[in-house]
């Protein structure tokens, strides 16, 4: 026997009665079916609302942006998905204004390395991630997959930092074995060695333009070098202790290097001149980074904090506190908004860059988070660890 066509389905809401319309009630359908749907208290229900919504045009559209701000984290996720599948400018608009960062959650992991990974790095175009183990190898993984692509394994030791190229097509890896190597990202193939400090490579970045690679080293030393043809462009001394870290600024003006000497030292990016010395820990900065526009620098230190300072004056803006064991890495997002933190206590923080608020606090790594890199868009962060994965965190 067919189903009654009168028979209220399964979401429909009724008013009036028990029995089947048209004796019992009236089936509220369509979009007053979904508006009450939303203020059911069954998350299910309400979840199941959304997604009907978008069938009824600007009014349904409505309906998912108020969800965003729903109580509900399950319903906010829900919205802000729905609606990242959509093109309209008020929905772009409002999935700006929104901080997606305080749904992100884990959404994949990737093992492999046999040791400690101490880097991971994001290509420019958000295809590809890269990560550094103690394991001596550099591993390069499909971004959407987390399929391996190619293992790269020519250091004698541990690989402490790598660096992406502004263009994506060469990796710089700085290495225990003192040696920095530049590989062709594409084929894996070895393009270049370089060779100067008398201890550990410690870090390496690129600058924007690609033409300059800075790498700091356990021997107290900074080296710039030529991207493209090798050659060594200045060393600077100046750091009573190892040198961690290091970040050039977007603008390629300055170079900031952290320090076991416990502090931070700004340097002239083209003549290698020392611009600036900060004081304020009492422990060793572990680690770097400094805003899109280029007048923000946050740094990560073991006692704790995360500290921001202003790039020009540096001066201190503001403390951020909240981690529970040393600080071991930071990052901020491509709209300068947001600042990721990874810690010893095995925790991902992330924090408002203009109120310093924490937003979210990831856990899932089993041991210190070494290294952070989010994706071009903002929208995912990826985390090495010394617990031998690599996650992939969003919404």
């Amino acid at each position: 026997m067919p189903n009654n066509p009168n028979q209220p389905r399964e979401y429909d809401a009724v008013l009036g009665g028990s029995a089947p319309p048209p004796v019992g009630g009236v089936v509220l359908g369509g979009l007053e079916g979904v508006k009450r749907r939303l203020k059911s208290t069954f998350v299910e229900q309400r979840v199941a609302a959304l997604k009907e919504a978008l069938q009824y045009g600007e009014a349904g559209i409505d309906l998912v942006i108020e969800a965003i701000l729903d109580e509900s984290e399950e319903i906010q996720r829900t919205a802000y998905r729905l609606l990242g599948e959509k093109t309209e400018l008020r929905v772009k608009q409002a999935l700006q204004q929104f901080n997606h960062w305080k749904l992100m959650t884990c959404l994949r992991t990737l093992g492999g390395h046999s040791n400690y990974v101490n880097s991971v790095a994001i290509s420019p175009d958000g295809k590809t991630v890269v990560s550094g183990s103690a394991d001596k190898t550099i591993k390069i993984w499909d971004m959407h997959t987390g399929s391996l692509l190619r293992t790269l394994a020519w250091h004698s030791r541990s690989v402490s930092d790598l660096a992406i190229s502004p263009d994506g097509k060469t990796v710089v890896s700085a290495s225990g074995d003192k040696t920095i190597h530049m590989w062709d990202m594409h084929t894996g193939s070895l393009l270049r060695t370089l060779s100067g400090h008398s201890d550990w490579f410690n870090s390496v970045a690129i600058s924007l333009d690609g033409k300059t690679v800075v790498s700091y080293s356990t021997d107290y030393t900074i080296h710039m070098w030529d991207m493209h043809s090798g050659c060594l462009l200045h060393t600077r001394e100046g750091h009573s202790q190892r040198v961690i870290s290091v970040a050039i600024s977007p603008d390629d003006k300055t170079v900031v290097s952290g320090s076991d000497d416990n502090t931070i030292k700004m340097w002239d990016m083209h003549t290698g001149s020392l611009l600036r010395t900060i004081q304020g820990y009492s422990l060793w900065v572990t680690d770097l980074a400094i805003s899109p526009d280029s007048k923000t620098m946050v740094s990560a230190s073991q006692d704790r904090t995360i500290k921001m300072w202003d790039m020009d004056s540096g001066c201190l803006l503001r403390t951020l506190e909240g981690h529970s064991s040393y600080v071991f890495s930071v990052a901020i997002s491509p709209d300068g908004k947001t600042v990721v933190s990874g810690s010893y206590d095995n925790t991902i923080k992330m924090w408002d860059m203009h109120t310093g608020r924490l937003l979210r606090t990831l856990e899932g790594h089993l041991h210190n988070v070494s290294d952070l890199a989010i994706s071009p868009d903002g929208k995912t962060v990826v985390s090495g660890s010394w617990d031998k994965t690599i996650k992939f965190w969003g919404v």
